[in-house]
């Protein structure tokens, strides 16, 4: 009787897991279908589908608000990293590129934000990107394979961000920020500096920097 019992549950386990996985390829069609419609890219449209459909399985998994933040910084990372290592955005020591993610929308409908020390005066040389001089963020996020689909965390608050300054001789530092106003600007803060960045505070008191990586361009 108890065999019986095992097997059973062992046959619901297995319908169980059926019904998850045909409600995911369900999804990830309806998806692509629905992107198709809005954008006239299957290309996107497939992306777009596959991304909801991870996010989707990774918000099951763990969707803290912390844990959708630390995701967006990884994916921000390694996009910016890709751009560094691929020549496609190219620095001279000291100089640094920003992505930023916020709870709202900017002016441009967007979740993103982001900058670069090629925005200061006289410096727009000493950023390149795409092998031309720094002149505006977009020409910035064009660089990388990000989308803008994917900029979307549902964060609960604040914004996170990632900046990574040449250290010059193919050497880099990442820094890890996040913040609980929507935008630098609100919290008043000396966005062009660096040290300014890395010291600042929040308005609970914590640090503002969450920490920081150095790593090389040919690793």
């Amino acid at each position: 009787m108890e065999h019986r019992q095992n097997d059973k549950q062992k046959k619901w386990n297995e319908k169980a897991q059926g019904i998850v996985e045909y409600a995911l390829i369900l999804a990830f069609i309806v998806g692509i279908g629905a992107a198709i419609f809005a954008n006239g890219g299957l290309a996107d449209a497939v992306g777009k589908a596959y991304f909801d459909v991870s996010e989707a399985i990774s918000n099951a998994i763990n969707g803290s608000n912390e844990a959708k933040q630390q995701r967006m910084q990884d994916r921000l990372e390694l996009a910016l990293k890709e751009a560094i290592k691929k020549g496609n955005i190219d620095m001279d020591a000291g100089h640094w590129i920003e992505i930023d993610v916020q709870q709202e929308k900017n002016k441009n409908g967007d979740y993103v934000d982001g900058g670069s020390s090629g925005a200061q005066k006289n410096q727009a040389d000493k950023v390149r990107v795409n092998g031309h001089s720094y002149r505006n963020f977009t020409g910035l996020w064009g660089a990388t394979t990000l989308k803008m689909y994917e900029m979307n965390i549902e964060q609960d608050s604040g914004w996170v961000g990632v900046r990574i300054v040449s250290n010059g001789g193919g050497s880099y530092t990442s820094y890890y920020y996040r913040g609980d106003a929507t935008t630098v600007q609100n919290q008043k803060l000396n966005y062009g500096d660096t040290n300014a960045m890395n010291n600042a505070t929040r308005n609970d008191g914590t640090k503002l920097l969450l920490g920081s990586s150095t790593w090389s361009k040919d690793e």
